[in-house]
């Protein structure tokens, strides 16, 4: 039976991408914890205006902004190894912990879009994205969006052939937009029944992802 791919395991990764920051955004406060330029331009614009936007604060985004940037340092930390597989285990198990951390959290307290407990929540998951993004510097792929939508989508457009491009990975590109959106799709329709039900079902998506990434090998095209 041939085993998953570690690109298999990338895809699995976008869709959590796309779980947690429906779940973060529609049932936890109008942020996100992993798309770091939306809470970014949510902030300027609550500056701007001097408006408030929903009911995030401007130190809802700075918090997820900050627990985003520790995750991201830490990411960083477990980066400087020779053992290339075993950073990979020892990052996206860190990561585990706290979205799943997150998700008993968000059942145990039935959280919502206020609260402390909400921000315990918040800063959980942006914390394990941060260390999810830094991970992906030096693990991922290239043309394999788990985040950066615009870089990716903007590449399989300008590279099509119909513009003298040569289709450069346009599944891949492709594949991981579909993913991540179908991901946002289905977390937008589980929060409905609470912030809970979209991070379990990410959770279940990251340990599925672990046990890829950690028993396989990256191509050779690694960004």
């Amino acid at each position: 039976m041939r085993r998953p791919s570690y690109l298999s395991g990338l895809l699995l990764i976008a869709a959590v991408c796309g779980l947690i920051d429906a779940a973060c955004f529609l049932a936890l406060g109008g942020v996100f914890a992993e798309i770091m330029t939306g809470n970014i331009l949510l902030l300027a614009f609550r500056i701007g205006t001097g408006q408030q936007i929903g009911d995030a604060t401007p130190l809802r985004y700075l918090a997820a902004i900050l627990a985003f940037a520790c995750g991201a340092l830490l990411g960083g930390l477990l980066m400087r190894g020779s053992d290339k597989r075993l950073e990979r285990k020892i990052g996206f198990s860190v990561e585990l912990v706290l979205v799943v951390s997150a998700m008993v959290l968000a059942f145990a307290i039935d959280a919502g879009p206020v609260g402390t407990g909400r921000d315990v929540v918040v800063s959980l998951l942006a914390c394990a994205m941060g260390i999810q993004n830094a991970l992906m510097r030096r693990h991922g792929i290239a043309d394999v969006a788990t985040n950066l939508m615009t870089v990716t989508f903007t590449g399989l457009l300008s590279e099509l052939k119909v513009v003298g491009g040569d289709n450069h990975h346009w599944l891949r590109r492709s594949g991981s937009i579909v993913i991540f959106f179908v991901g946002a799709i289905f977390g937008a329709f589980l929060t409905r029944f609470g912030a809970g039900w979209p991070l379990l079902v990410a959770s279940v998506l990251l340990t599925g992802a672990l046990a890829v990434l950690a028993t396989s090998e990256p191509p050779v095209e690694i960004t």
